[in-house]
């Protein structure tokens, strides 16, 4: 049998595997948690309830991997990807909680050894190419599984999504020890991270750093309002959900795009394309809330700056990537992350504000005001990134 050895390729396949884990329910959760919570302002706050847990509990990732190491940690990422459907299976709003705070913690896990073992692998100057690569191999998961998952839902029930994002979680374990990883590591190449509050100082003083956070962080609250928010807004308008979640498909398709991205970045410099993209991203955002009468025109706009946020999921990780020093990527990679929690927190707390004195269509426009200040922070980066 032949293995992938440690490289883009390897890598493209773990990051496809758990992003198709997780978008067969990409839909399927906020329209579960609406049916059961009935508010789209209570679906918020039961997204803040599990980001607040989601984010405690990453903060004990770099503890767990010293005491166990990167292939344990990524083994119990996969394997809350397990439990995290089992949960939501329930139908209960404390299966729902619980099974959000599993997804959100097994992500975390996975996302940071993954990290780990991609700078060790991949040299600087590939970055450019991986990066595009992987989010290729995400864009085929997120074209399908969102959809897949809404059709699931509505034509057999709950449990069938739930059982299939179950078994992508027991391919992620599997296809983790097919490929060996850990026996291939270099041990003395890397350091175990130390517990990342001790390090958040020392991150935030490194202005190129907390830049780089910023643009990762503004990247994922504008997916986050598109995944959460926009099948929630074709429910509320009458679409139905299978239209919901062909909708959420439909926009993740649009990361099909990122190597598109990654060699525009290329010619012209990394920080001019983040810029852009950003830029793209409030303008569309914008229309979509002044044209929220017209879900279809609306969900256009939306679906216009996710071919944007796919420039910014093929490209934006990358200024961190080149920007930390090499002996403290253990460390800052687990504060860098740390977006994805923090991100989510944000928009929950956020939109539960809003939405109780606002409609729905205001998370739109929020995220038009969020995108225009990332990209007047990306103003910033190094010219020469």
């Amino acid at each position: 049998m032949i293995r992938l050895s440690p490289g883009a390729n390897a890598f493209a396949l773990m990051f496809g595997l758990e992003s198709i884990a997780r978008a067969l329910l990409a839909a399927v959760i906020p329209l579960q948690a609406y049916d059961l919570l009935g508010e789209p302002r209570d679906v918020s706050l039961a997204f803040l309830t599990a980001s607040v847990g989601g984010l405690a509990a990453s903060f004990g990732i770099p503890g767990l991997i010293r005491a166990f190491g990167r292939g344990r940690v990524y083994e119990l990422g996969g394997a809350l990807l397990v439990l995290a459907p089992a949960l939501f299976a329930t139908l209960t709003a404390a299966g729902l909680v619980g099974g959000m705070f599993a997804r959100a913690f097994g992500t975390a896990c996975l996302n940071v050894a993954l990290a780990l073992y991609v700078m060790e692998f991949v040299s600087k100057r590939d970055l450019v190419r991986a990066e595009p690569r992987r989010f290729v191999a995400a864009g085929i998961a997120w074209m399908i599984g969102p959809a897949l998952g809404g059709l699931l839902y509505a034509s057999f029930g709950p449990w069938s999504a739930h059982l299939t994002s179950g078994v992508g979680g027991l391919l992620i374990l599997a296809n983790y020890r097919w490929l060996r990883l850990e026996t291939q590591a270099r041990p003395a190449a890397w350091r175990p991270p130390p517990n990342p509050i001790a390090n958040v100082g020392r991150f935030v003083r490194q202005r190129r750093l907390l830049l780089a956070w910023s643009i990762a962080f503004g990247r994922t609250a504008w997916w986050n309002s598109i995944l959460v928010y926009g099948p929630l807004y074709f429910v509320e308008a009458g679409e139905g959900r299978v239209a919901a979640s062909l909708f959420v498909s439909a926009a993740c398709a649009m990361l099909f795009g990122a190597p598109a991205w990654g060699r525009i970045a290329s010619a012209y410099g990394i920080r001019p394309v983040i810029i852009c993209c950003f830029l793209w991203l409030s303008a569309s955002s914008l229309l979509a809330t002044l044209l929220a009468d017209w879900p279809f025109v609306a969900a256009a706009c939306l679906l216009a700056g996710a071919v944007a946020a796919a420039g910014l999921d093929g490209i934006g990780n990358i200024p961190f990537l080149r920007l930390v020093r090499p002996a403290e990527r253990p460390q800052m990679t687990a504060v860098f992350r740390s977006y994805i929690e923090i991100a989510d927190l944000f928009n929950s707390a956020l939109y539960a504000l809003l939405l109780t004195f606002l409609p729905l269509p205001a998370v739109f426009g929020a995220s038009a005001v969020l995108s225009l200040a990332t990209a007047t922070l990306a103003r910033y980066l190094p010219r020469g990134l």
